[in-house]
């Protein structure tokens, strides 16, 4: 579940593990603390990487906003084929839904269509969409370590 004020721009380089975590949006990435709306800023790579890329973070970043309506972001696959992957997203607070929807990712235009409205949550989504079929792919080639 990422922070629902993060914008991921790029992967963050693989970090020195022995296993590697359970990225919610499927890897680390950097990207934009968009907290205050008008002034987007790039938090250092540790804050990234343990509060942007997690979220829940109320009471301990400190530029989460207190009125926030949601704590964090989660996002699913629920529907797959060799064209589009529909994805249901699920904004949390206080560890239990506050509100959530479905987005259509279309594989050959690499893109969410159409976009949701929340630039950040479209952004996310297109993350996790990326980093799904990467780890897809990746398993099908046998590239991958994961074991099922």
């Amino acid at each position: 579940m990422a922070c629902p004020y993060f914008l991921p721009q790029s992967e963050l380089p693989a970090g020195l593990w022995v296993h590697e975590p359970r990225w919610p949006l499927g890897k680390a990435y950097s990207g934009l603390c968009c907290s205050r709306a008008d002034e987007p800023f790039q938090p250092p790579e540790q804050s990234q990487e343990e509060l942007c890329n997690y979220g829940y973070v109320r009471g301990v970043c400190e530029c989460f906003p207190a009125e926030s309506q949601a704590d964090a972001v989660r996002f699913s696959v629920i529907e797959e084929d060799e064209s589009r992957l529909l994805i249901v997203y699920v904004f949390e607070k206080d560890h239990a839904p506050a509100q959530f929807g479905s987005l259509e990712y279309v594989i050959p235009a690499r893109a969410l269509q159409p976009p949701h409205p929340d630039a950040i949550l479209s952004r996310q989504a297109e993350a996790f969409a990326h980093s799904h079929l990467a780890g897809v792919n990746a398993a099908c080639t046998g590239d991958s370590d994961t074991v099922l």
